[in-house]
């Protein structure tokens, strides 16, 4: 089994909203290499003590290392600084070898057809793209996200799993793929307490500047990923490796 942990970047509001986009990122971990990422993400925070002042009980948010807030204020560093750290955490994933991440990516600008729920949308193309994996590793996944949303988490794997239609690449009928491959209601994680949450925090932030790329955060950044990226989540819709951007 795959243990999916899940948070978010931006925000879901269309009216009024600070954000152009909303970002929920997933990072998969087999169950019987769960031990090794953990141990693996436990020395990686040690190394972040090492280098970068950045204690292990220090929550790593891409917020607070991009401006400076938070827990990573007290480690002193200069904003190059904390992008480095920022960069060996995305390297991290990729060398790990132990880790599989995927991105989807709301880009609110561009819907034009209101309202639009979009938590809603996010988490119907994660949860599609959860079943599709799982349904060419012949193995059930399970569903960590970060807090705070739980009941509509909880909602909409139980609907999914019973009804859940997807369009056909080729036109035509709809397919039938139900998501019975994942088990179990979503179990919440706060982030805080959660290495791997916080990893899927990062990886959020950086999917989005990805795609829309700061002077300061470029695109690569996300590309430190490499191997690690689900390059299949959108092998048919194209765009960049391992994002699924809607709409297109």
């Amino acid at each position: 089994m795959f243990f999916a942990y899940f948070d978010e970047s931006g925000d879901t509001g269309m009216a009024n909203s600070p954000t152009a986009t909303f970002a929920l990122s997933a990072i998969l971990v087999d169950d019987t290499d769960w031990l090794s990422a953990l141990d693996q993400t436990i020395a990686f925070r040690r190394y972040l003590r090492d280098n970068f002042r950045i204690g292990p009980r220090a929550e790593l948010k891409a917020a607070w290392l991009i401006h400076n807030k938070g827990d990573i204020r007290a480690s002193g560093l200069t904003y190059p600084a904390r992008l480095a750290a920022y960069r060996a955490a995305m390297r991290f994933q990729r060398k790990a070898g132990v880790f599989r991440v995927f991105t989807v990516l709301i880009v609110k600008t561009r819907i034009t057809k209101l309202p639009a729920d979009i938590r809603e949308i996010a988490w119907r193309y994660a949860i599609q793209r959860l079943e599709r994996f799982g349904t060419s590793a012949k193995n059930n996944l399970h569903i960590l996200p970060d807090e705070g949303h739980g009941e509509f988490i909880r909602k909409k794997i139980r609907l999914m799993r019973r009804f859940n239609r997807v369009p056909s690449a080729y036109g035509g009928s709809t397919l039938e793929r139900n998501a019975e491959n994942i088990v179990e209601d979503s179990s919440d994680r706060r982030s805080s307490e959660s290495y791997f949450v916080q990893l899927a925090d990062l990886n959020a932030y950086a999917a989005y500047r990805n795609v829309f790329p700061a002077k300061t955060f470029g695109e690569d950044i996300w590309d430190e990923l490499g191997a690690a990226r689900i390059l299949e989540v959108n092998s048919l819709r194209g765009g960049p490796a391992g994002i699924v951007v809607w709409p297109g």
